[in-house]
């Protein structure tokens, strides 16, 4: 296994859901109508070392190299879909 699918309710500060496949992460989402976002993360590398090592990103300014940017940091070249109502939008 080489990612996660993880998923963070609309509104919620923490997420509520981590899966091995999407799949078995869209029917919990659709079983309970929930709304939010599912992605996909990386195993064993953080977002922001993924997005450096694999997407055009790369930090411009001594801001986002602090720790409060990179401990934020998302991207959205990771796999990802918005729910609501448990269904995709």
């Amino acid at each position: 296994m080489t990612e996660i699918w993880v998923f963070h309710a609309e509104g919620a500060a923490l997420a509520s859901g981590a899966f091995s496949t999407r799949e078995q992460a869209e029917l919990w989402i659709r079983r309970h109508g929930l709304t939010g976002l599912l992605t996909s993360y990386p195993l064993d590398e953080g977002m922001y070392d993924w997005a450096v090592a694999h997407t055009p990103f790369r930090p411009r300014r001594a801001d986002q190299t602090t720790p409060t940017f990179i401990g934020r940091f998302t991207s959205g070249y990771r796999p990802h879909e918005h729910y609501r109502d448990g269904r995709p939008v």
